[in-house]
């Protein structure tokens, strides 16, 4: 299992906005910005947050993508 915040950087750019935007916005730490540059988890708090700022369904922040088994 692969964590992506790929939507989320999609959706501030969509929205005009900046990570530095959302870091002030949300109080989300540099330590938790970095977290989604690297595609680690994160609290499901923070993305509420965050999908409570941007005002979009989870599914605009944070995807889920799994690995097939070989």
């Amino acid at each position: 299992m692969m964590i992506s915040y790929d939507p989320l950087f999609k959706t501030l750019k969509e929205k005009g906005l900046r990570q530095v935007d959302l870091m002030r916005k949300c109080e989300l730490s540099s330590a938790t910005m970095s977290k989604f540059r690297k595609g680690e988890s994160v609290t499901l708090n923070v993305i509420a947050r965050i999908c409570t700022y941007l005002q979009v369904p989870v599914e605009k922040v944070v995807q889920i993508n799994y690995k097939k088994d070989s």
